[in-house]
């Protein structure tokens, strides 16, 4: 074209035109320039430039009434663009001739997580496309790319939570790079609102430049701004993240049982206030997300009535692309931005598309799809399973179990702040430092590419370890306790549910030998009903176990009858299968208070100071510098069931083991060690003193103690993430533990106090005891 072509008036003519023969699919010169609204020498102008760009091309011959005219119509194999939304799990992939025309649809799962692995099966599936389309359709013009996160103008992301290991990615950059096809990036949410935008004029139900909100509702909001006919990015790109300022309450899903009129007066609210702030022609609400409909019904109640009678009238329609806004909004994108490179010069319009049922339809069938599985993943799971490490202290040792011939995973990597951390790699976990590098931040460790992860940092630390994982859709091993807060522990559990991500915790006591034996006998009714458990742990290893780091230390364990009675608070519930309710406990810090060696360990690790000679212990060394938990704890309960448990924790005690004794109404069951040579004893017949019982069963398979235990609770995690199998721990029965054993603490540093125990939220606990399913 000449210099004319490069005149936005010269450009407006060119796209009218290419609107024009669009809607009649072919057309003659004088039907083109009518619809155009041009003379009829300048669309022959403009038909003659587009014929040597190769975008249209004369197809046929008008055999009208007056004399022959020539018919034009997109010339065969003039190119196509591609649209991609690219979301945690998977991608949708769509395609559309410059005329309009949606050649291509689908939804595929994505199953690389490592940073460049995830963009090389992107451009492995672009690259498939282009070869499929491009005999009969032609090259490929560009391609749009909508990602969730935060995306910049050159199409970088800034931030991603659902694919951390892309924070910093020059997404359109490295698309253009790897498979030679100009892309532009922009954020999901904005791509959506552009859909449903684009939609909308295209059909005549809005003009070019009146303003669109859209507001997208699941577990909070976010909003997509069409201003002036584009995108409103905002000055930090952050333009719509309304939900980084949102409460907790707002930021929950509302199907917690009657909540759900408090959460939609609120969440109307919300979105009246963003919407008169705006003031704009339309705001389209999409709840798509959003999973009870009573909530987004009682919401649109709320918004038809709370504005101000005489407010001028504020037009809300609901979103009409569903799950496949983004890809449409994507498409429409890529094909106005193609437009733009034949008319040498940048235009806001959008091109009206033909076929969207297509994209629907796939998208449709993709989510049920997912719906139809028997078992849901929260990732998709590649083999081998590559697992991650946070946290290379001693309890990191179990992992090793993941590459045994019954697991087929594969440790990858770790994490750990401590710079000696990776001299201990090969001690701890086996591996040469090359095949499992030790990273320093959890991000790193997303980006290695992990399908799942262990985490047995101290216990401060688990809160923010596993939320980071969890919503990155990294299914997760959280060594007990859960965490040392009742707030920590449930976020990590709702973390887990928003995010659909699987969690795990290593209750690992539940499938030691003893403690399924008592179990298997009160199940079979050896005693009848339980009415009482007391348990007492003998910890004599405790003065180099507990009081030498950081588990000495209230800040990062909380204390005692949480860090380590976590365990037999979780059997006791699981022996009376209920939980406590009601606590009390009474204790102090006896023996280790007194010691005046605080020098602590340096840099290593137990068992490096670990020796049976540490007697007695008044006698210990190198004791932690900060010494305020109690060395002697104690405390009574009450469960839902009426079951009343005492336990008693002394780390000042020779002797190293646990005895339960669980009384019914029919009998009692005593053990007596707790690992192989041990015995479980029943007295079921009234007499007297009588040491050996009436029965006795040998404990067998626990040579190794909490080793055998944890080769079984990997295996079972392991399993649970590839299948969906039903798991023996709980995350709800997790939480209790947590939850007793804080409460119990706070009685105990408060003149023993009695403690009413909270339970979790309804929903919380539902969702858990579905095996973590969702209703369907």
């Amino acid at each position: 074209m000449g210099d004319d072509a490069t005149s936005a008036s010269r450009a407006s003519r060119t796209r009218r035109l290419l609107h024009a023969l669009r809607e009649r699919g072919r057309a003659t010169l004088a039907q083109l320039a009518k619809d155009a609204g041009v003379s009829r020498p300048t669309a022959s102008l403009i038909v003659a430039d587009l014929e040597a760009e190769g975008l249209i091309a004369q197809s046929a011959t008008s055999s009208g009434g007056g004399r022959p005219a020539a018919l034009y119509s997109f010339a065969p194999g003039h190119g196509f663009v591609i649209a991609l939304d690219i979301q945690r799990d998977d991608v949708a992939i769509a395609a559309a001739s410059m005329a309009g025309v949606v050649l291509h649809a689908t939804v595929l799962p994505l199953l690389e997580r490592g940073r460049e692995e995830r963009l090389a099966e992107l451009c492995e599936a672009i690259r498939e496309l282009v070869e499929t389309l491009a005999p009969e359709h032609g090259r490929a013009i560009g391609g749009f790319a909508s990602v969730t996160g935060i995306i910049d103008g050159d199409g970088s992301i800034l931030r991603s939570y659902s694919v951390p290991q892309w924070h910093g990615l020059p997404l359109a950059e490295a698309l253009t790079e790897h498979t030679g096809i100009p892309f532009h990036a922009a954020n999901d949410i904005n791509s959506a609102a552009y859909g449903e935008f684009s939609t909308r004029v295209t059909q005549g139900r809005l003009q070019l430049m009146d303003t669109m909100l859209h507001i997208q509702v699941f577990a909070g909001f976010r909003t997509g701004l069409i201003l002036g006919g584009d995108i409103h990015q905002g000055h930090h790109w952050h333009a719509g993240e309304i939900n980084d300022s949102l409460d907790g309450e707002l930021r929950a899903r509302p199907d917690a049982e009657n909540d759900h009129t408090h959460w939609a007066l609120r969440a109307a609210a919300t979105i009246a206030t963003v919407s008169s702030a705006i003031d704009p022609t339309l705001v389209v609400i999409s709840t798509t997300g959003l999973a009870n409909e009573e909530s987004a019904t009682q919401m649109w109640a709320h918004l038809t009535t709370m504005r101000l009678p005489t407010a001028p009238r504020l037009d809300m329609e609901s979103g009409e692309l569903g799950g496949a806004a983004s890809t449409v909004g994507a498409l429409s994108l890529a094909l106005r931005d193609a437009e733009a490179h034949f008319l040498h010069a940048r235009t806001r319009y959008p091109v009206t598309v033909t076929g969207l049922e297509r994209i629907l339809e796939a998208h449709q069938a993709y989510a049920t799809r997912r719906l139809a599985e028997t078992h849901r993943h929260a990732v998709v799971v590649s083999e081998p399973l590559r697992i991650g490490v946070v946290g290379l202290g001693v309890r990191s040792q179990l992992a090793r179990h993941v590459e045994s011939e019954r697991n087929r995973a594969v440790l990858v990597g770790a994490c750990d702040p401590d710079p000696l951390a990776a001299t201990r790699v090969e001690q701890l976990l086996g591996k040469a430092p090359e095949d499992c590098p030790v990273l320093t931040s959890v991000r790193e460790l997303i980006e290695r590419g992990i399908g799942a992860a262990f985490i047995t940092s101290p216990d401060d630390t688990h809160e923010a370890a596993a939320v980071e994982l969890l919503e990155a859709g990294i299914p997760i091993y959280l060594e007990k306790p859960i965490a040392t807060t009742i707030d920590g522990s449930t976020r990590i559990l709702t973390t887990a549910r928003e995010s659909g991500t699987r969690m795990y915790v290593g209750h690992n006591m539940r499938h030691m030998s003893f403690v399924r034996q008592l179990r298997d006998l009160i199940r079979d009714g050896a005693i009848g009903e339980v009415q009482t458990i007391w348990c007492r742990h003998f910890v004599g290893h405790g003065g180099d176990f507990y009081f030498k780091d950081w588990h000495a230390d209230r800040r990062r364990s909380h204390g005692l009858l949480l860090q380590k009675a976590a365990h037999d608070i979780d059997v006791m519930h699981w022996l009376a299968d209920s939980e406590a309710t009601e606590i009390v406990g009474m204790g102090d810090l006896m023996i280790y208070g007194a010691n005046r060696s605080r020098t602590g360990q340096g840099g290593a690790l137990m068992p490096e100071w670990f020796s049976l000679e540490n007697w007695p212990p008044s006698s210990l060394t190198g004791l932690n510098p900060v010494i305020d938990v109690e060395d002697l704890s104690m405390f009574m309960m009450r469960m839902r069931s009426g079951v009343l448990a005492s336990y008693q924790q002394c780390h000042f005690s020779p002797d190293y083991w646990r005895n339960y004794t669980v009384i019914g109404s029919r009998g009692r069951l005593e053990n007596f060690g707790d690992g192989d040579g041990g015995v479980i004893r029943l007295w079921n017949r009234r007499g007297y003193y009588d040491p050996e019982g009436d029965e006795q069963f040998p404990i067998r398979g626990d040579r190794d103690g909490h080793d055998d235990a944890d080769a079984l609770t990997v295996a079972e995690f392991l399993r649970f993430i590839r299948t969906g199998a039903p798991t023996d721990t709980s995350p709800v029965s997790a939480w209790a533990a947590v939850v007793a054993g804080i409460q119990a603490t706070e009685s105990l540093r408060d003149g023993s106090t009695p403690r009413r125990v909270p339970s979790l939220p309804t929903d919380l606990r539902e969702y858990f005891l579905r095996n973590q399913e969702e209703w369907v």
